[in-house]
């Protein structure tokens, strides 16, 4: 039997630091999610539009990073409600990206990731920008610090040479043209599989002498101020 080829160590580790990226990128979203909720209850103040009205051609320009995109196709790869709407999602790519430059500036279309007025990766792997919106309001400080966070780990990953472009150009790339990036479990599988960090129990002094502390392994030391 064929032994199957190892990655190198250097591609292991640029795995790992991109699954950690998309770890973290997972994070960013949930103050956003915590606002969107609490903005939710609040009395209307102003005529608000239809719901997803900002996705579609009339007002929508978001764009989104490297990171996020592949986030997006790994989460059409991995999750079943997705899966079956990929054709789908491709020919509304391709459809949005008839009007578009393959430039960074802002450009109207109509999100590809948007089906019967529902976002179908709203709870998987939702760009922050779409996430820090909320019609009628300024950025708050959770989204500028989502912002900036996002940017970060692009920067941290791809060193310079990463795009803040329109949903269906970066889709595009990354979805359409064959790339290990892609391989592998979205930001928010990743972030729901991590093991939880235990909180730390407070240190048990029972039999430890006073002026006694304890060393890294548990054991009472004798303290300075106890020699």
């Amino acid at each position: 039997m064929a032994r199957k080829k190892r990655k190198p160590a250097k591609m292991l580790a640029q795995a790992r630091a991109l699954e950690e990226g998309l770890h973290s990128l997972d994070r960013s979203r949930g103050p956003l999610f915590k606002e969107m909720e609490e903005f939710a209850r609040e009395p209307v103040q102003v005529e608000e539009d239809p719901p997803h009205a900002c996705c579609t051609r009339a007002k929508n320009k978001m764009r989104i990073t490297d990171l996020e995109a592949i986030d997006i196709a790994r989460a059409i790869a991995e999750k079943s409600h997705l899966k079956g709407r990929r054709k789908q999602i491709v020919e509304r790519m391709a459809q949005s990206i008839g009007y578009l430059k393959d430039t960074e500036d802002h450009q109207r279309y109509d999100c590809p990731l948007l089906e019967d007025g529902l976002c179908l990766v709203h709870k998987v792997a939702k760009p922050i920008a779409c996430l820090a919106w909320n019609p009628g309001r300024d950025y708050s400080d959770d989204g500028w610090r989502s912002f900036e966070r996002r940017d970060r780990l692009n920067e941290s990953l791809f060193r310079g040479q990463w795009s803040l472009k329109a949903i269906p150009l970066q889709l595009a790339r990354f979805l359409m043209e064959e790339t290990e990036l892609v391989d592998g479990p979205c930001g928010s599988t990743l972030r729901r599989n991590a093991p939880r960090k235990k909180v730390a129990a407070p240190p048990d002094t029972q039999g430890v002498r006073k002026g006694a502390s304890r060393s890294s392994r548990g054991g009472p030391t004798p303290s300075r101020r106890g020699r």
